[in-house]
């Protein structure tokens, strides 16, 4: 149990525009964001108590830094709904805002502390979720809805922080870490 509480040392690797690594990386997290939604779509409410659309954008951002994230949080949900129609355009905004949020907070947590913690993760979800409820409101939804969505959330965000700290772990001790020569 300690193990998964456990605090490792972490070093972001920032990518570039022109380093062509950072297209594979976030074609690949792209598509683990469009593949983790049509799994859960067919629970009921699974994309609003999952937050899958959100788990690899946090990987991506956490390990790799704000470019990598930020273009993951663009493509996923613009290609998700272009593919699959989800989420409703009526959301779109929303996804997006709270993606790019994610993406930001998750980078900057990454640079800052230089730590792998599930910690860490959950701060940044639970951050990504706060951020989202102030951006509902403030477009016109109910106080009410935004909190049953925070509430229905809660298991969401337990999985990017818990979930992400072990594919992180895992893509650390594999060695995908975006590290090598500048292409």
């Amino acid at each position: 149990m300690s193990a998964l509480l456990s605090s490792l040392p972490i070093e972001q690797r920032t990518l570039r525009l022109r380093d062509l690594r950072l297209y594979g990386f976030v074609a690949a997290f792209a598509a683990g964001n469009l593949l983790l939604p049509l799994a859960v779509h067919t629970v009921p409410q699974g994309g609003l108590i999952f937050l899958p659309i959100f788990f690899c954008t946090l990987l991506a951002a956490y390990r790799f830094g704000i470019l990598a994230g930020v273009l993951t949080a663009l493509a996923s949900p613009l290609l998700n709904h272009a593919l699959t129609g989800m989420p409703p355009s009526e959301m779109l905004f929303s996804v997006l805002a709270k993606s790019l949020v994610l993406a930001a907070f998750a980078a900057f947590l990454a640079m800052r502390t230089a730590r792998l913690s599930p910690w860490w993760l959950l701060l940044a979800a639970s951050g990504m979720q706060l951020a989202g409820l102030a951006i509902d409101i403030v477009r016109g939804g109910s106080l009410a809805t935004g909190l049953d969505a925070l509430r229905l959330g809660v298991p969401g965000v337990l999985i990017m922080g818990f979930g992400g700290y072990a594919v992180l772990r895992i893509l650390a001790r594999t060695g995908i870490d975006g590290t090598g020569s500048d292409r």
